[in-house]
């Protein structure tokens, strides 16, 4: 027998924004080194190149890695992970080649558009730590840096993520 009347509308989910601040210091090595591998290729540009970014420099910093095309669009904003470090999709699932919004609940693409928003009006490193409110899986926590790219030089149309994850209550835990 049926429960209800079966009118029951689905709530949509709103979770916090991604809380962003200037990237100064880092604890994660990982993140720390992409950021300075970030600085050290801007050479004291607003931005680096997507040209500039070597995955052969950078072999041990590749599965903390995640490059997004940045798309606006009448108003709305696109991420296109172009690609997706292996820690990342890790905790995210495969995410790579495909439309942000194609592959993840709208509430964790609006955090993701959210930080990108963030990083086109700051047009900075920027840095957070957290936790993870995907799937479940609160338990794990992030520190990472979205540093912005451009493709021609004239404007920020990528979007750098470095991202390092550990498990509550880690020895050490991100900060």
């Amino acid at each position: 027998m049926p429960i209800g009347s079966g009118n029951a509308q689905p709530q949509q989910i709103m979770l916090p924004p991604i809380a962003l601040e200037p990237a100064r210091e880092c604890t994660s090595p990982e993140v720390r080194d992409g950021l300075a591998y970030w600085r050290l290729k801007a050479a004291g540009r607003e931005m680096p190149l997507h040209a500039d970014i070597r995955p052969e420099e950078i072999p041990r910093l590749l599965p903390y890695v995640t490059l997004f095309d940045l798309r606006q669009n009448n108003g709305s904003l696109e991420l296109f992970p172009r690609i997706a470090g292996a820690k990342f999709e890790e905790v995210f699932g495969a995410i790579h080649n495909k439309p942000l919004e194609t592959v993840l609940p709208p509430e964790i693409v609006e955090r993701w558009q959210g930080a990108a928003r963030t990083l086109f009006e700051a047009r900075e490193p920027l840095r957070a730590v957290g936790e993870v409110l995907h799937d479940q899986k609160t338990f794990i926590r992030f520190e990472l840096v979205i540093a912005p790219l451009s493709r021609t030089g004239e404007k920020l149309d990528m979007m750098l993520l470095v991202c390092s994850f550990s498990m509550k209550g880690d020895v050490h835990p991100l900060a």
